[in-house]
């Protein structure tokens, strides 16, 4: 038990040297993940439309959800290969559209005088903001990510080893 640390250090370093020097494995891995969790987002605010109150339902929000579902099982159903070059564009798109119909949403909140569209408008600046830069440049935003991943699971290593040494 006391080796744990250790080993989990030393895997942990391999590891981050290996996504370091291979960051289309990274963002393609990180493609899968974000497939996982745009599908669950979808079905999860598809879910949520169905149990809000009519009168707080709003059509943009629906449609938001059924695209994420659809972005979902587009991106659960490419190939790995395929999928670290597309993840970036796909996101972008996913995250713009979804920004966009929350932008509509919580307009059409507003009106209704509900008390969280403030939050739902800020949201959607945000999102349509990051949308856009990861549209504008997605190869960067992936060798980005892919050196970004590689490095804290680096850092998760040496403190790993770091906490071997001083339980000894």
């Amino acid at each position: 038990m006391k080796w744990f640390p250790l080993l989990a250090g030393i895997i942990a370093c391999l590891a981050g040297f290996y996504l370091f020097t291979n960051p289309l494995v990274t963002v393609a891995t990180v493609g899968w993940f974000l497939a996982l969790f745009v599908l669950i987002s979808g079905i999860t605010g598809l879910m949520a439309y169905f149990t809000t109150d009519k009168e707080y339902r709003s059509l943009w929000f629906l449609v938001q959800n059924i695209l994420s579902i659809v972005f979902g099982f587009i991106l659960l159903s490419s190939s790995a290969f395929s999928l670290s070059g597309a993840v970036i564009t796909i996101l972008a798109y996913w995250v713009l559209l979804s920004g966009l119909l929350r932008l509509f949403g919580g307009l059409q909140l507003r009106r209704l005088g509900f008390p969280g569209a403030g939050a739902s408008l800020g949201s959607a600046i945000i999102a349509i903001i990051f949308g856009l830069v990861l549209l504008g440049q997605p190869i960067l935003t992936a060798a980005i990510i892919g050196r970004f991943v590689g490095l804290l699971f680096i850092a998760i290593g040496i403190s790993s080893i770091y906490t071997f040494f001083t339980l000894r």
